[in-house]
């Protein structure tokens, strides 16, 4: 449901990045593709009405239309409404309203751009202890973490690699908030 919910917000031109923090887009590369679909959509539509000989398979296959068309707007809205973002305290990884997965920035040893093509079968999948999240078949940022850490769904994650649009703004970002966390840890260290 959250997919199709991210229509209310995309009206409305709002994203869902904290207020101290960034947004990583990383669906521009699916854009294209999704859009050609929708327009699509309504081609099928005439052609399908025309052939079927029933009414109430005309109807029926004019809701399931409706009804698809609505999620494939909702999912084109939520891949923009739900970027990854980075703040003080976590990065979020996510794909539209299908994938959120939550790091502590303070575990986060570093960052990178290193392009893996690899097509794997599901959006989100364990190799090891890297949690891979492709976009069009591929990642282009791989970030290490100092320790392991428990991601609900996958187990314990060592690293992790996903998709932004652009590579190397995404590992400034996050490397901004890297050492702004550090810099807060060992502030939050003297004062005790």
């Amino acid at each position: 449901m959250k997919v199709v919910s991210a229509l209310w917000p995309a009206v409305r031109r709002r994203v869902d990045v904290p207020e101290n923090g960034a947004a990583i887009g990383y669906y521009r590369g699916l854009r294209a593709v999704l859009w050609a679909m929708v327009v699509m959509s309504p081609l099928e539509l005439v052609v399908v009405h025309h052939l079927l000989p029933w009414a109430w398979a005309r109807w029926a296959h004019l809701a399931l239309m409706v009804a698809a068309a609505l999620w494939s707007l909702g999912f084109i809205a939520s891949l923009w409404v739900y970027p990854h973002t980075v703040d003080d305290e976590r990065l979020r990884i996510r794909f539209g309203g299908l994938l959120d997965v939550v790091i502590p920035v303070r575990l986060i040893e570093s960052v990178r751009a290193e392009r893996v093509s690899k097509g794997q079968s599901k959006l989100a999948e364990m190799v090891g202890e890297t949690l891979s999240v492709e976009v069009g078949g591929m990642t282009n940022l791989v970030v290490r973490l100092r320790e392991p850490y428990e991601v609900n769904g996958f187990g314990r994650v060592r690293a992790v690699r996903f998709t932004a649009d652009d590579p190397r703004e995404a590992v400034r970002q996050v490397t901004r908030y890297i050492s702004h966390s550090e810099t807060l840890g060992q502030d939050d260290g003297r004062a005790g």
